[in-house]
């Protein structure tokens, strides 16, 4: 852990590619994989919940050189008791590749964003208990929408 309970506002991972505006206090994360047989795998997380439960994340991860296709995590998460998958938006555009959808669950709702650069995955979460599915809807636009990676 790099850094905790980080005031809220314009955050950047340390060592990270990205920036995001952060709309609560988070934690600067950084989670290693060390394989002998290949480079440390390294992803940066921040992450930050609220009083009513909203948890957000965004989440840098190394591509394998061959990824599997970018709707596969959407159709795991579907696949799970319950879920349901819904507002489906998939584009492309100066080689970047994003999608984004809804997951609704028991426990729940997650909105997903994951965005696909060169050889890097960005992942943007915002969870959120059902009492709380209209503020979450109202924060996320303001929370996808500040992303911006800074350093390919």
């Amino acid at each position: 852990m790099h850094r905790t309970a980080v005031a809220a506002g314009e955050a950047t991972p340390t060592n990270g590619s990205f920036s995001i505006r952060f709309p609560v206090a988070f934690n600067d994360i950084e989670i290693r994989a060390d394989d002998p047989s290949a480079p440390t795998l390294v992803v940066r997380m921040l992450s930050g919940i609220n009083g009513e439960g909203l948890r957000f994340s965004a989440t840098e991860t190394p591509l394998p050189e061959q990824p599997l296709p970018i709707d596969g995590f959407m159709e795991a998460a579907r696949k799970r008791p319950g879920a349901s998958v819904s507002d489906i938006d998939h584009k492309q555009k100066d080689g970047i590749e994003i999608q984004s959808f809804s997951l609704t669950d028991a426990k729940g709702g997650t909105y997903f964003r994951l965005i696909r650069a060169k050889a890097t995955q960005y992942m943007l979460v915002v969870q959120f208990p059902e009492a709380s599915r209209q503020q979450a809807a109202g924060m996320k636009d303001d929370f996808f929408g500040s992303f911006e990676i800074k350093r390919p």
